[in-house]
C-alpha cells in the first residue's frame, strides 16, 4: 500500500525521520522513555525506559526495505498467525507487519510518556494500534471487520503482539507464570502438553500456551525481571530459534539467538475470533522492567 503523506502535529518529544534503509520512522525521546516505530508494519523496534537498558531486541541484520518483515522489535501478526487457522493463509503471520500504516496522532502524557496511534485498513478489516511509551510499554491493537469485500470473511481472526525481549543470556533466563498451563509444542507438533514449573530455554522453543496470565522473564545476566502482562489475551507464545534456527535465517546473526526471547500476548488457534460486519477484537500487552 502507498504511505499516507499526511502527518499529525507532533510534540517536541517526537519526530518523524528517515531510519534504516531510508524508511520513515517515529522517534520518541520523552522524559519517561524513548522508542522507535517504523511506519512499515507499525513496527516498534526499540524501547528504553528512562535511565534503563534497552528492553526490545532488534537484529543487527534486520532488513529495512519497506517490503520484508523486520526481524525483531514487536511485529504485528494479524489478521492471522502463522498460516492461519486453515493452515493455508499467506504471507506467514498476515499482512499487518508488512503493510505501511498511517500515523494518526502523537501526544505527550502527563506522566512524561508519549502516546502514538497508527491505523491501517485492508481486505475488509480496519486496524488501530496504540503505542504508549514511558517507564512501561503499553501496546493495544484492535481489529474491526468493516463488511467490505474480504476473501477471508469466513475464517476467524487471529492477532499476536510478537514481542522480542532483549536478554543478557537466554540460557540463563527463567520464565514463570505459565505453571500448569497447557500448550502446543510447535517444535515437536505435540499438543495438550502441560508446563510444570519455570520454563528454561535449552533448545529450539516454540510453544503456544492456552493462558493469558502475566509472564515474568528473570534475566540474571542483565540483573532484571521483565514482566509481560496480556490484556484480553487468551494465549501466550514463547519462541526462540536456538542456534540451528538462527543459522537458517538470513536476517538474524548466528549468535543473536542468545540475546533474545519472544514472549508474546496473543489470541490464536482455538481462541481465534469469528467477526461479523462491524464486530471487533482487541488485544493488548504491557511490558514492565524491575531490577533483581
Amino acid at each position: 500500500m502507498n504511505a499516507d503523506t499526511t502527518r499529525p502535529r507532533l510534540p517536541r518529544t517526537a519526530a518523524v525521520t528517515p531510519g534504516r534503509g531510508g524508511q520513515p520512522r517515529l522517534l520518541i525521546d520523552a522524559p519517561a522513555g524513548s522508542a522507535e516505530i517504523y511506519l512499515h508494519g507499525a513496527h516498534l523496534t526499540a524501547w528504553t525506559p528512562r535511565g534503563g537498558r534497552p528492553v526490545i531486541f532488534t537484529s543487527r541484520r534486520a532488513v529495512f526495505d519497506g517490503a520484508a518483515a523486520i526481524r525483531g522489535g514487536v511485529p504485528l501478526c494479524l489478521p492471522w498467525f502463522g498460516a492461519g487457522v486453515s493452515g493455508a493463509r499467506r504471507p506467514a503471520h498476515g499482512w499487518g507487519r508488512i503493510s505501511t500504516w498511517q500515523l494518526r496522532s502523537v501526544e505527550s502524557r502527563a506522566d512524561g510518556g508519549v502516546q502514538a496511534l497508527l491505523a491501517l485498513e485492508r481486505d475488509g478489516i480496519a486496524a488501530l494500534y496504540s503505542v504508549g511509551v514511558g517507564e512501561e510499554l503499553s501496546l493495544t491493537v484492535s481489529l474491526r471487520r468493516t463488511g467490505a469485500a474480504d476473501a477471508y470473511a469466513d475464517e476467524p481472526v487471529e492477532v499476536a503482539l510478537h514481542s522480542y525481549l532483549a536478554v543478557g543470556d537466554v540460557t540463563a533466563v527463567e520464565v514463570t507464570g505459565l505453571d500448569g498451563a497447557a500448550y502446543l509444542d510447535k517444535v515437536t507438533g505435540m499438543s495438550g502438553r502441560i508446563q510444570h514449573g519455570p520454563l528454561r530455554i535449552t533448545a529450539p522453543t516454540d510453544r503456544v500456551f492456552d493462558s493469558g496470565a502475566p509472564v515474568t522473564v528473570t534475566d540474571p545476566a542483565y540483573g532484571r525481571r521483565i514482566t509481560v502482562t496480556g490484556v484480553r489475551a487468551r494465549n501466550t507464545v514463547v519462541w526462540n530459534p536456538w542456534s540451528a534456527g538462527a543459522a537458517s535465517m538470513t536476517d538474524l546473526d548466528d549468535d543473536e539467538f542468545a540475546s533474545m526471547l519472544c514472549v508474546e500476548s496473543a489470541v490464536v488457534g482455538g481462541n481465534a475470533v469469528r467477526l461479523g460486519p462491524g464486530e471487533s477484537v482487541s488485544l493488548g500487552t504491557r511490558i514492565a522492567v524491575a531490577p533483581l
